[in-house]
């Protein structure tokens, strides 16, 4: 999936490190600690900080969800070998700023701050905020997962991410006892699920849950109300009283250090440092396999040669023999050949 072999990643054969170079990783998410974890067997020095009082980031947050404990060993593995490297050190709570990060002097940073999830329902079915005349409590995952509750009972989760976390954040809230009602654009459930094959598993979870579904229809707007809501095909609307309307809709990358760190480039050279790049959801939010891949991907291309060819990995084209010749593989006049 990560193109581990196409691209050279042997995971028993690793890259000596390419220079003495210090690294400094701030955010410990999946992409911050992978990148800390490879740089580090690598043979960097490595600094990782995490402005939060746990390693993880949002694998962290979410595997507090239903069903997905098992997703803290993304942290649990890379935060294991992290503690057995002389050359990687770990500071919680250490959120840094760009006068720090220009403080210090590292020779390479990299910015794996993450992402937040947006409250004005911009995503993919609305491009720009949903309009409001008025509107109920908004929360988004991130507040769910910090602790934040709907203020009443009717609580509708409106999913334009079309993935798991709609219906897991749903299937909370109702096990909490809320009224919780599904809405999403899609044809089913956590419908891009359907990619890998968990579409009936969590369908099942959420029936299962007494959550009351409505598949095809959009949020068309927010009212003191609730929700207008409305058929993704005729346009047909309807209103939906409720007291919290949670919106799994869009991520968007916090980005701010790196952003800064950018327009003060002319202060690099002073302090020593050589480049800044930002990885993970800090640069586009994705899967949590995506953001564990840039952190490999950050590591492996550190200090390394330019790619020999058009693209950085290997192609694998296959040599087409001329009309009429016998396949190598295959007896001479072979009915295929």
């Amino acid at each position: 999936m990560g193109e581990e072999f196409r691209r050279g990643w042997h995971p028993e054969r690793v890259r000596p490190r390419g220079s003495d170079a210090r690294v400094l990783v701030v955010g410990a998410g999946p992409a911050g600690l992978e990148a800390a974890r490879a740089l580090g067997q690598r043979g960097y020095q490595v600094v990782l900080t995490e402005a939060s009082r746990e390693l993880g980031g949002r694998v962290a947050r979410e595997s507090r969800l239903p069903g997905l404990r098992a997703w803290n060993r993304v942290v649990e593995y890379r935060e294991q070998q992290l503690r057995r490297m002389p050359n990687a050190e770990i500071y919680l709570q250490s959120p840094m700023t760009a006068d720090d990060v220009i403080e210090h002097g590292f020779t390479h940073v990299v910015v794996a701050t993450g992402s937040v999830w947006r409250h004005d329902g911009a995503g993919r079915w609305h491009t720009r905020a949903i309009p409001a005349e008025g509107s109920p409590q908004v929360l988004t995952p991130d507040n769910i997962m910090a602790g934040g509750r709907p203020r009443g009972p009717r609580v509708a989760v409106y999913d334009d991410d079309h993935y798991y976390l709609g219906g897991v954040v749903a299937e909370l809230l109702a096990a909490e006892g809320l009224d919780v009602r599904l809405i999403t654009p899609a044809a089913h459930v956590s419908a891009w699920t359907a990619n890998t094959l968990e579409l009936v598993r969590i369908r099942q979870r959420v029936m299962r849950a007494g959550i009351s579904v409505e598949t095809n229809r959009a949020v068309a707007r927010l009212t003191t109300e609730g929700v207008v809501t409305a058929c993704v095909f005729t346009g047909e609307t309807q209103q939906l009283e409720v007291d919290t309307v949670v919106m799994v809709t869009a991520r968007l990358p916090s980005d701010e250090l790196y952003t800064t760190l950018m327009a003060r480039k002319a202060e690099w050279a002073g302090a020593s440092i050589t480049s800044v790049q930002a990885i993970g959801d800090a640069w586009a939010p994705a899967t949590i396999a995506a953001a564990v891949w840039t952190g490999r991907r950050y590591a492996e291309e550190l200090d390394g040669p330019a790619p020999a060819g058009p693209v950085p990995f290997r192609r694998e084209v296959t040599a087409l023999a001329p009309a009429g010749a016998d396949d190598p593989g295959l007896p001479a006049g072979s009915p295929h050949s």
